[in-house]
């Protein structure tokens, strides 16, 4: 032990202090990437070796400083268009909700940050929740825009989970509805009632959000129940936040002659109560009465993404996880044979033999 090589030594032969020293070699941020550089090749120059004992001891002991505070509060950050935008969602106002709620029973609390539309407060937020001791970082599902960008996080002060897309966060842990198996779910319980021409209408954003796994899910099925490739093909509502053509959902549901519907999209149940013989539908995130389809099972979501960021916050005291989890959130089927309101429109008729 005599002859153990110390950060003393280090920091002696470098000119630098001890602390610079074991930041330098903990790899933090602070710390430039030369310095860093040269402290690790004196380090292997002189043949040092860290103690795995003290160096947990001496983090477990800086980050206790803030573990009282930080415990007690988690961030849900968003670059939605305007600082309210996303608790003003129909859909999304209503998660946070919940997701306030469910943490609230915890004792702990969720603060929403604004990290600007493009971006532009995202150092300001981390550096507040950073001087206030708030590691635990829920990143909000993106923007309701064209091009949806990643939000970058500090990785080394913070613990993030994400609401997905997966694809878009492929190096954080992510909670998203498993949109594949959904899809699935809901044609087979379409086939089981006897349903042979099903189709899928959905948004284009829709889309890029679920990775294509509605599409993938679709078309595979399509070709185990026998037809071609390119028959039977869904239709994409192009744009944002559009609400669609009905005439051209009228010409497609008449092309392919469909007996039933898979549809992430409410008008098309406005759509079919003005048509003589509508299609059956099944919704995405059925929730209304009247409304057959998947109920996204938007609770479990929010309890396993909280639930894996708690975890995550108390692992981090030990050390630090750099393998993402991946959790996909079944939904559950939802049939209800309550009638809906009646179409107050005309009623779109089809040939009869349709």
């Amino acid at each position: 032990m005599a002859n153990r090589i110390t950060l003393k030594d280090i920091a002696t032969a470098t000119g630098l202090s001890v602390a610079a020293v074991s930041m330098a070699l903990r790899g933090n941020r602070e710390i430039s990437e030369s310095t860093r550089k040269k402290v690790e090749s004196k380090a292997n120059e002189l043949g040092y070796k860290p103690d795995p004992a003290m160096r947990a001891l001496a983090d477990y002991r800086t980050r206790r400083r803030s573990a009282g505070r930080r415990w007690d509060r988690v961030a849900l950050i968003h670059d939605w268009p305007t600082a309210d935008a996303f608790h003003h969602h129909p859909f999304y106002g209503n998660w946070l909700d919940n997701l306030s709620s469910l943490a609230s029973a915890r004792g702990i609390a969720v603060e929403e940050h604004w990290l600007g539309t493009g971006g532009e407060n995202t150092k300001a937020v981390f550096r507040k929740l950073h001087y206030r001791g708030i590691t635990g970082v829920l990143i909000a599902p993106p923007a309701l825009t064209a091009e949806p960008r990643e939000v970058q996080v500090p990785r080394d002060r913070f613990q993030v989970v994400t609401f997905g897309p997966e694809h878009l966060y492929r190096d954080y842990h992510t909670v998203q509805f498993d949109f594949y198996e959904n899809l699935r779910l809901a044609w087979a319980k379409l086939w089981a009632k006897g349903h042979r021409r099903i189709g899928l209408v959905y948004q284009e954003i829709q889309g890029w959000r679920t990775g294509q796994a509605w599409r993938a899910a679709f078309h595979i099925e399509k070709l185990e129940a026998g037809w071609k490739p390119g028959e039977m093909m869904p239709l994409m509502i192009p744009g944002i936040g559009e609400k669609g053509d009905p005439a051209a959902y009228y010409s497609w549901l008449q092309r392919d002659r469909y007996d039933a519907v898979i549809s992430s999209i409410y008008e098309v149940e406005e759509w079919n109560r003005c048509l003589e013989h509508p299609p059956d539908l099944a919704v995405f995130h059925a929730h209304k009465p009247g409304q057959r389809g998947i109920d996204l099972n938007v609770d479990q979501l929010l309890r396993s993404a909280f639930e894996l960021l708690c975890v995550e916050m108390q692992h981090a005291l030990i050390e630090r996880q750099d393998l993402p989890f991946r959790l996909h959130i079944p939904g559950r089927w939802i049939d209800d044979s309550q009638t809906s309101d009646v179409c107050r429109a005309p009623q779109h008729k089809f040939p009869a033999d349709l």
